[in-house]
């Protein structure tokens, strides 16, 4: 069931009125009941994957529960120090051994689904319940939160339909407080929730799927585009894929808005950031902050990474040894990352470009800075912040062009074709550039992505922009809901080479 069709604007509306309709003690069961219908309607199959991972998780969070009691109690019995000390060990490596089992089995069956060719399907939102789970479980090791006893509500906060296909990755002790709320009918909120949810319609059908069509134009090894046409395809790449994947956001953002259910957000406006470090606190923020809690933090604190940083002590610099972990652990976030995209070359090597960029700014840090003092740059004046932005932009659009090529042949083609295609001549010719387009079509994208980049800077601006449009008088209020509607409805691309799906879903 398509997240863009007229199936699923049915299932949702039925959802919804079922959700106010019932007794508010059994709306969690209408959530999960209509998460269960959802990912069945991808096929049946894929049930049994996703219910193996909850019930290795669920009971390996009650085991971890246990086990601390137990231990717990046996700590409170006992009046030697020592023998605290002792029960308290033992019980750090009984829960560290359930927990690397569990993680292990769960993450065996993502590895054989994304990583070999035994099966010919990938269960749909595998990586991302997956990740969920083990967040849960790792949380649950750690103290974070007790583990939840409740099977339906534990299987009501992995299946949650929403979150399944694209993210966000959802944390049980932050999306729990909305999820299993009772509560009632709310006017205001369901209306921004509404508005919320076309408007990540706008974003997809209006602006993503016609910019689809230049990128798949452009986008082939064997293509006669070159030269101008591979910057225009890093300049393209980089606003389809945010119009696409946060698009996505805002329609499920939005219906759970309607349902009183609060997402966590996964974009902060990021193509105002200035470096690559900072585009990735922006862009898909509920990924990056999974490797930062599971895999940055506990690589970089290890003993055997903080062994190699003492033993660098007396050939490095103490700036870079202070670093040495942080190095360490990133190259195993970003390798992992471009893994969790996919097993191809082309997404280590785009793990790899980010990870480049990130240690050379961490790295050459005092150097900027001395030789923007020397050239008499403020970090504060308008114009350098712009240039900051746009180099951070073609620095997201090229990593963008690689992994989406599946052979490091056709990468170094496509840079090859960027630097010695001479048709630099082609800039005096608009219509060179239509790539598939018609003319009509191409104004159509500029006025959705002029207002797609209005709507981002009033938010970067910290403008309520929802409850400023709530204060607007009715009619106008309501006229402009309507002309967005049929904005859609008219301007949506729907043409032979359109999108269709949305580009996370395989993962």
């Amino acid at each position: 069931m398509s997240l863009i069709s007229v199936q699923f604007f049915a299932f949702v509306s039925i959802m919804l009125l079922a959700y106010y309709l019932v007794p508010r003690r059994w709306q969690q069961m209408v959530v999960l009941v209509f998460s269960i219908l959802f990912y069945l309607s991808y096929g049946a199959v894929y049930v049994i994957f996703i219910l193996l991972t909850i019930v290795v998780t669920y009971a390996m969070g009650l085991v971890l529960n246990r086990t601390e009691e137990r231990f717990s109690a046996l700590r409170k019995s006992c009046g030697d120090k020592e023998q605290k000390k002792k029960y308290k060990a033992d019980c750090v490596r009984s829960k560290k051994r359930i927990m690397l089992a569990g993680l292990l089995l769960i993450f065996a069956i993502w590895f054989i689904f994304k990583f070999t060719p035994l099966f010919s399907f990938s269960p749909l939102g595998i990586s991302i319940y997956t990740f969920i789970a083990a967040g849960y479980c790792i949380d649950v090791y750690r103290g974070k939160f007790k583990a939840e006893r409740n099977l339906l509500k534990y299987c009501s906060f992995i299946t949650f339909f929403p979150h399944i296909i694209q993210g966000p990755f959802s944390r049980y002790d932050v999306l729990g407080e909305t999820l299993f709320e009772e509560r009632g009918f709310d006017y205001d909120r369901f209306e921004q929730g509404m508005l919320r949810l076309v408007w990540g319609c706008f974003k997809k059908l209006v602006i993503a799927d016609r910019m689809h069509v230049m990128i798949s134009e452009l986008l082939p090894r064997d293509s006669a585009y070159g030269g101008i046409y591979i910057l225009w395809l890093i300049i393209l790449l980089p606003m389809q894929l945010y119009a696409d994947f946060s698009g996505y956001m805002d329609i499920v953002a939005g219906l759970c808005h309607m349902m009183g259910i609060r997402l966590q957000e996964n974009f902060k406006q990021p193509f105002f950031a200035r470096s690559v470090d900072e585009f990735w606190r922006r862009w898909h923020i509920t990924l990056g902050a999974w490797f930062r809690d599971y895999l940055f933090y506990p690589v970089s604190m290890s003993k055997m990474v903080q062994k190699i940083s003492s033993r660098c002590k007396k050939r490095f610099s103490p700036a870079l040894v202070r670093l040495i972990p942080s190095y360490i652990a990133l190259f195993f976030v970003w390798s992992a990352t471009g893994l969790w995209h996919g097993s191809s070359p082309n997404f280590l090597l785009w793990g790899w470009i980010n990870l480049f960029c990130i240690v050379t700014s961490m790295q050459f840090k005092p150097l900027y800075a001395r030789i923007k003092s020397r050239l008499h740059i403020a970090d504060e004046r308008r114009g350098w912040q712009i240039v900051q932005m746009v180099r951070t932009y073609l620095i997201f659009g090229f990593a963008e062009m690689v992994s989406d090529i599946r052979s490091v042949h056709g990468i170094m083609m496509k840079c090859r074709s960027l630097v010695c295609d001479h048709n630099w001549n082609l800039l005096g010719t608009p219509s060179a550039f239509l790539c598939g387009l018609k003319a009509g079509d191409m104004v159509i994208l500029a006025v959705g992505i002029f207002l797609m980049f209005v709507v981002d800077l009033m938010k970067e601006r910290k403008t309520d922009i929802y409850g400023a449009v709530l204060r607007v008088p009715v009619l106008i209020r309501y006229a402009c809901y309507a002309a967005l509607f049929y904005a859609v409805i008219l301007f949506g691309y729907a043409g032979t080479n359109a999108a269709g799906g949305f580009m996370y879903e395989q993962f």
